[in-house]
């Protein structure tokens, strides 16, 4: 990996370093501003398993202080087989058994129509509880799709460089969340947002969810919290929002709030996390996923640190 040169800042990645008196971002998701002193706490479920379970959430991380609804539909998962899309809701009275509907890959035609039922619940309970929803985009021709629904934009960290989607989402008024890859190097991440911002797209955040790393704690933990990558990313983009996802940076609900407030106390602007009403029976990702009950402690000490954090 490179550094980020003299160089860089001049010839590359110009736009997306310029400081906060030289570029003035304004990033809004429906009423909820973004960045600028405000500090952003998303939460929700890995996927949408039914409307029951999305509008139970929404409720709770609603009534516990969050600002804004995550929610997966779309999941570039590692194997082909665990689809979320393939099973049914589980508000269905319907045995799920273990195969995901006999182990099926879908068409992407098939994919869309049912994604967009599924969004239709998630916007549902967004608009029910004043949450503006966030969810992963992967496939450009979805977009159109989406942008009826979603109130943000996610780029996941497998799709980071993606240039379809990258061409796409710039088209769009909708903000971005851009997860940084967990190989890639912050320049690799600016590269990445000047892409947007040579394109006319200024309105996008970037999140950090961890890099990959010989481990000594924990066998599960697929990643490391970068949370130093907070420091170094405002230093040289000071402009840019940047949140962090101690979720996935983990893969442990027992690191999360521990993560959590380190990122917070490090400068991060917003927190993505995964709440489910029993985590452990989540159909994806059930290690990381927080319940309402710890949600509502971590929120009120994030906020505390970052209240403490901001004054000083």
């Amino acid at each position: 990996m490179k550094d980020i040169t003299e160089k860089d800042l001049k010839e590359n990645i110009p736009l997306a370093t310029r400081t906060i008196q030289e570029f003035e971002r304004i990033i809004k998701a429906e009423k909820v501003n973004i960045g600028r002193g405000n500090l952003t706490i998303i939460a929700g479920p890995c996927t949408i398993e039914s409307k029951t379970q999305i509008f139970e959430i929404a409720k709770e991380v609603k009534e516990a202080g969050a600002d804004m609804l995550r929610g997966g539909v779309f999941k570039p998962l590692t194997f082909p087989y665990n689809d979320p899309l393939n099973r049914k809701d589980s508000d269905s009275n319907c045995q799920q058994g273990n195969d995901y509907s006999s182990r099926i890959v879908l068409s992407l035609d098939e994919k869309l129509k049912r994604a967009e039922k599924r969004f239709g619940y998630f916007k549902e309970a967004g608009e029910k509880y004043g949450l503006p929803i966030v969810s992963e985009i992967i496939y450009a021709n979805s977009l159109e799709m989406m942008s009826k629904y979603v109130d943000m934009l996610q780029i996941g960290y497998r799709h980071m460089f993606n240039m379809d989607l990258i061409e796409a989402v710039s088209t769009s008024k909708k903000p971005i969340l851009i997860k940084r890859h967990a190989g890639q190097s912050l320049r690799d991440l600016l590269g990445v947002c000047e892409h947007f911002e040579a394109r006319n797209k200024h309105n996008f955040v970037v999140c950090e969810r961890g890099v990959v790393a010989p481990h000594t704690h924990e066998s599960n933990s697929r990643f490391i919290g970068d949370i130093q990558s907070i420091l170094a990313f405002k230093k040289y983009a000071p402009s840019i929002p940047i949140f962090f996802d101690p979720s996935h940076a983990t893969f442990n609900r027992d690191y999360i709030n521990g993560m959590t407030w380190a990122a917070v106390a490090a400068g991060a602007d917003g927190i993505i996390i995964e709440v489910h009403p029993n985590p452990e029976k989540a159909w994806v990702d059930p290690l990381q996923a927080i319940n309402f009950k710890n949600f509502k402690k971590l929120v009120k000490v994030t906020r505390e640190i970052y209240d403490l954090v901001h004054k000083s």
